[in-house]
């Protein structure tokens, strides 16, 4: 049962920015990834990256779960992905990016 939890974690997490890359920033090369306390960029990548990189860590997470047969940590790991990329993905639309 965990193994189509992560599977369908990581095609949400996709969905995600695939949806956020039509609408958040349109015309930007670049995302912010981390924001300093004052609300100014600390770092971004650029704008594919960006979107890819919580999909993929996530993949290579449940990978390594998985391997290792560490089903009582899927939960909570597909919780705390959907939940960090939806708080990103927030953060980027609220400040253009």
């Amino acid at each position: 049962m965990m193994l189509p939890l992560s599977i369908a974690t990581v095609a949400v997490l996709v969905l995600m920015s695939a949806v956020a890359a039509r609408r958040i920033a349109p015309g930007a090369e670049r995302l912010t990834m981390q924001w300093k306390w004052n609300g100014t960029p600390n770092w971004s990548l650029p704008r594919n990256a960006a979107l890819a990189v919580t999909p993929a860590l996530a993949a290579v997470v449940f990978t390594v779960v998985a391997l290792r047969g560490e089903t009582a940590a899927v939960l909570p790991a597909c919780i705390a992905f959907i939940g960090a990329h939806a708080l990103h993905l927030f953060l980027l639309a609220k400040r253009g990016g």
